[in-house]
């Protein structure tokens, strides 16, 4: 009786303190006590899964297989292991910019969690109603110019009246004159974009841009017909909208541009995506996945982590002086590339991941730059929508990335 007494009891403490070295010789103890014991062997076997998968879950690995359905003591895990890979892939929806995704558990994390995802979206819709409000000032300013029936030289517009025939210059306010001091080509230019215009009810509307003295200028130009001392004459009213122009460009450089790498964002990416596949372009799509990218910020940081993400998104930007680079989640990349095979788009590619592999930023380091990728060709003849081809290049990319883990594996 003491004897089994003992060997159950320090069984019993192996198996808390020593799992799964806890060894118990069941041929040794009474007869009454083989069943006890055979039921101490279950909990030890089950004890020392509930373990080992709590350990991996801590180590944030949602990869490991669930113990077997017959161990209770795991269920509170197992629940957990599935919310959190719920949670990881809600994580990546938002980063490709579904901002519909939200978190009903894990408390304060999950309130967190949808508030930034709230913001995001708002985020992202005040910029785009702002883009559109710019936009429509820019054209209401364009449109609402009319030429006043008493000219003065105190109107800031520039104002010219020239002669249809010959274009002979009847008059010009002061700003027009200090214009032509500046720039003496500028009504030369003018004249010659006036009849590419469509005419509506007797007045020209559109739009100039050129450059002078190394700077953009946006013109918005009215041009009316009229007639001048008896002569048939055209009467032009121009505001210069640079600086509205200006604007714009720069909110929608916020709204299509990724914060991070300055290419252009998911959103934007898909818009192009789908013009090109409209209008039947001859192109390549490459979808690019930055391998380990979590092991460098688990190890190294989010600044290793970004300098990365960054690095690897100059190499694409390398590409070709035409190529469109946008970044569709946290470390995927789409590459757009037109009028180019599949041959030449691999050889280009190849180049270049040899040159993330080999960029100087990681000498000396402990860790490694590389890529895996898919490629598509699209042809003029093309009938597939964009999300199917996004989706064979995304599968290509994944079978490069198996392919790239043997190889290491074998080696």
């Amino acid at each position: 009786m003491s004897i089994t007494s003992d060997l159950l009891f320090a069984y019993l403490r192996e198996i808390f303190y020593a799992t799964p070295d806890a060894k118990l010789e069941i041929e040794k103890l009474e007869e009454d006590y083989v069943l006890l014991a055979k039921g101490l062997v279950f909990f030890a076997q089950c004890f020392s899964e509930y373990n080992e998968f709590a350990d991996a879950l801590a180590r944030g690995d949602l990869s490991v297989p669930a113990p077997p359905v017959e161990n209770e003591l795991t269920a509170p895990l197992k629940s957990l292991h599935a919310s959190l890979k719920h949670l990881t892939w809600q994580s990546k929806q938002v980063a490709k910019g579904d901002y519909k995704q939200r978190v009903d558990f894990m408390g304060e994390f999950a309130d967190s969690f949808n508030t930034m995802i709230e913001q995001l979206a708002d985020r992202q819709r005040k910029l785009e109603d702002e883009i559109e409000a710019s936009r429509k000032k820019a054209h209401a300013m364009e449109m609402s110019n009319k030429l006043l029936r008493n000219i003065t030289q105190y109107i800031p517009q520039q104002i010219f009246v020239v002669s249809e025939a010959g274009h002979e210059v009847l008059l010009m306010n002061d700003m027009a004159k200090l214009e032509l001091v500046n720039n003496p080509d500028y009504l030369t230019m003018l004249m010659g974009m006036i009849p590419v215009c469509n005419k509506l009810n007797g007045t020209y509307h559109h739009g100039i841009q050129f450059e002078h003295a190394g700077a953009e200028r946006y013109l918005a130009v009215n041009t009316y017909t009229i007639v001048w001392e008896g002569k048939n004459a055209l009467a032009m009213v121009i505001n210069d909208v640079s600086d509205e122009k200006k604007q714009l460009k720069e909110l929608e450089e916020q709204a299509y541009r990724d914060a991070m790498t300055h290419c252009y964002n998911r959103f934007y990416g898909m818009v192009t995506l789908n013009d090109w596949v409209n209008e039947k372009k001859r192109f390549v799509l490459v979808f690019v996945d930055l391998d380990n990218l979590k092991y460098v910020n688990d190890v190294h940081g989010h600044t290793e982590g970004d300098e990365y993400i960054t690095r690897v998104s100059c190499h694409l930007e390398s590409f070709s002086r035409d190529a469109f680079v946008c970044r569709i989640g946290g470390d995927e990349f789409m590459l757009l590339a037109p009028d180019i095979g599949y041959g030449e788009a691999a050889s280009r590619m190849a180049e270049i991941s040899n040159a993330i592999c080999n960029d100087e930023y990681i000498n000396g380091k402990d860790y490694s730059y590389s890529i895996s990728l898919g490629i598509v060709a699209v042809g003029v003849d093309n009938e597939l929508p964009s999300s199917s081809i996004l989706s064979a290049a995304d599968e290509r990319m994944y079978e490069h990335k198996r392919a790239q883990k043997k190889e290491r594996l074998s080696s």
